[in-house]
């Protein structure tokens, strides 16, 4: 009788780590099946699926934001993953998952959000919640650059990814590239710019801030003569800096122009550093 229950114990385990169940889940599944492992499994993977179906039509509105860069430097990925609630999205455990999906999706093997529902339905079953990853972007370089990522440690929840163009590897592994990755990303999770530069903006969202810009200098009375220039200035001013990257200010001393920070980084690695693109993550939006 001692061996027969070791055995169901070793069994109950083992389907535990195979499946990602509940130690009850996996006994009466054991029990259901007479004992047969794989009977088991199959048992499981169907009370699997009709509990994830349940579980789907629930929000998953918490979460956490993640990134990796693989050894080389070469490949990279931000992720959102999400989940019913605050208290699954700051374990250990669910932070490992999204990790593990961003590097899966650097490495190519991840194609698409919605593949990733096979390999999260074992972990939704787990915490008893609809767990499901929104997107991911993913980075190659195309030659000589370097990546780099900021998320914020408060909650996960905001995250920023660059992929810089440098002009040789000496140039990209120099610590100064590695500086300016983490401020830059920093300066992109705190104040969510939208575009990397002026020319990036679509030509409708200009027009319309001019006309609003317009707007509201006729109401204020100033003369016609001068509306064209004091819009420009708004511009400037008001919208580029605020909307894109390379038009704005440092955050740590609300002067600095981020354009010259990429100068300084350049001149301090001995060759050219350009900011190729980002991608900003907030859970939710």
């Amino acid at each position: 009788m001692e061996t027969k229950m070791a055995s169901q114990t070793e069994l109950i385990v083992k389907l535990r780590e195979k499946t990602g169940a509940g130690m009850m889940d996996c006994k009466k599944a054991l029990t259901e099946a007479g004992g047969d492992y794989d009977k088991a499994i199959e048992f499981l993977r169907k009370k699997g699926m009709a509990d994830a179906s349940k579980r789907s039509a629930r929000v998953a509105k918490e979460g956490v934001v993640a990134a990796y860069v693989s050894p080389d430097g070469k490949t990279g990925a931000l992720v959102e993953l999400n989940c019913e609630t605050d208290f699954v999205a700051k374990t250990e455990d669910f932070q490992k998952v999204a990790i593990d999906l961003a590097k899966s999706a650097a490495d190519g093997s991840l194609k698409s959000a919605e593949a990733a529902v096979e390999t999260l339905a074992p972990v939704g079953a787990k915490v008893g919640e609809n767990v499901t990853l929104r997107r991911f972007e993913r980075f190659q370089l195309q030659g000589a650059g370097a990546l780099a990522f900021y998320i914020h440690t408060q909650g996960f929840k905001k995250g920023a990814f660059l992929e810089f163009s440098c002009a040789s590897d000496a140039v990209a592994q120099n610590p100064a590239v590695a500086e300016l990755g983490k401020e830059l990303g920093l300066q992109i999770v705190a104040l969510a710019p939208k575009w990397l530069e002026r020319k990036d903006v679509p030509a409708a969202e200009v027009e319309k801030e001019k006309e609003i810009y317009a707007a509201q200098l006729k109401n204020e009375g100033k003369p016609e003569a001068q509306i064209a220039k004091i819009v420009e200035g708004k511009l400037n001013k008001l919208f580029f800096q605020a909307n894109c990257l390379l038009d704005a200010v440092s955050m740590r001393d609300n002067k600095t122009p981020i354009s010259n920070l990429v100068k300084d980084a350049a001149a301090k690695a001995g060759g050219a550093v350009t900011v190729r693109r980002f991608v900003r993550y907030q859970l939710g939006e």
